[in-house]
């Protein structure tokens, strides 16, 4: 028995001092790559990104009909039958959420546009609640001092256009999005920073 204690006292002690210079090789690495922002050209750009079913909420408000998210998460294909129902609740709490931003010190938002929020169904007229929202974030952001940055697809699919054109392997799905994309540079012209048709696009056109 008193053999076997050595050996273990000695991997004790080793595992011991290994600990302790991980530690010692962590709190250095962290004083030599300490990152400021005088580390980064003065036209850098900080930012964060959301995509809209991520972050609206709202999901059956003012008009907005399902997406083809909407669809798989209600059935029943996400761990814990979680859904983008209520998500951030930007739609409610935008105001907040930029306040966050300004504290965090971000000069840039990256959002997407709900496509059956602004509208409903694919095509058609546009919905105005959703109008004056898309709007009333974005001069939200400028009023901050925060880029706007909009892009029109982030993966949520009108259910409607899925359903009559099977998604994006129809060519008449291109006469839907042509509505949107005129309706959003209408929207945004002058206002946004930076613009976007498709989140992904070359992963996304790869991919078809």
């Amino acid at each position: 028995m008193e053999n076997n204690k050595e050996p273990l006292s000695l991997i004790i002690i080793i595992i011991g001092f290994m600990v302790l210079l991980n530690l010692v090789l962590e709190v250095h690495s962290a004083e030599k790559f300490t990152i400021t922002r005088h580390d980064f050209p003065n036209d850098f750009v900080f930012g964060s990104g959301t995509s809209a079913y991520q972050w609206e909420g709202a999901a059956d408000e003012d008009g907005r009909t399902p997406s083809v998210w909407d669809t798989y998460a209600h059935d029943g294909y996400v761990h814990g039958g979680q859904n983008g129902d209520v998500a951030c609740d930007g739609y409610h709490k935008y105001e907040e959420d930029v306040k966050l931003m300004v504290e965090s010190g971000l000069e840039a938002y990256r959002f997407s546009i709900s496509w059956s929020r602004l509208i409903p169904n694919g095509r058609g007229p546009v919905n105005p609640k959703a109008l004056e929202f898309y709007n009333n974030l974005i001069n939200e952001l400028i009023n901050n001092g925060i880029q706007p940055h909009v892009t029109l697809h982030n993966f949520d699919f009108p259910q409607a256009l899925e359903d009559e054109y099977g998604g994006w392997i129809s060519r008449k799905i291109m006469y839907s999005l042509d509505l949107l994309h005129h309706n959003i540079l209408h929207m945004i012209l002058g206002l946004s920073h930076l613009y976007a048709g498709k989140n992904y696009g070359w992963s996304n056109n790869c991919a078809l």
